[in-house]
């Protein structure tokens, strides 16, 4: 849970302004465990609500797509959306409203826009070998001792034969 106080937005006119340094050494919500987070958010009082922009810089768990290794991704998070007054409904589109004593928990938020800040393939390294199809071990941790067997479709032996063919001289 990430508490921050804009009581003084909430009942303030259109336009006043107010900035918030974000440093977080650990928060976990839901699905989505952040370490590290730092930055600056400006929330500015809108018609509808408190419309928040920054950049959020943080470490994100994650896994290798290559070796399933969990491991913290750092990651940028550029936050730009309208967090609900006391009372608005919260919707999928606005997981965040102030409450009536003029406090958010901005951590449903930064969740789902830290989602949008991880790569679709997460690596843990640009040299990860992965994992051994054959045994299952993973790469990084030393060579694979199995042999590995070429699984070939056998309607494709023909093609196979004709390559062989023409490689001889």
């Amino acid at each position: 849970m990430i508490r921050l106080d804009l009581s003084t937005l909430t009942h303030a006119r259109v336009g006043k302004q107010e900035s918030v340094d974000l440093n977080v050494d650990h928060v976990v919500v839901g699905d989505m465990e952040l370490i590290h987070l730092r930055g600056e958010l400006e929330f500015v009082r809108v018609a509808d609500g408190v419309l928040v922009q920054g950049e959020v810089h943080a470490e994100a768990r994650t896994e290798c797509t290559r070796c399933l290794t969990p491991y913290f991704e750092p990651i940028t998070i550029e936050l730009e959306d309208t967090i609900g007054l006391p009372g608005s409904e919260l919707t999928p589109e606005r997981p965040v409203r102030v409450d009536e004593a003029g406090w958010i928990d901005f951590a449903p938020l930064l969740r789902e826009y830290a989602w949008l800040g991880l790569p679709v393939s997460p690596l843990c390294s640009p040299e990860c070998g992965g994992i051994c199809p054959e045994c299952g071990g993973n790469r990084n941790l030393g060579e694979c001792t199995c042999e590995e067997v070429e699984n070939i479709d056998p309607r494709w032996e023909a093609l196979r034969k004709l390559k062989d063919e023409s490689d001889e001289p």
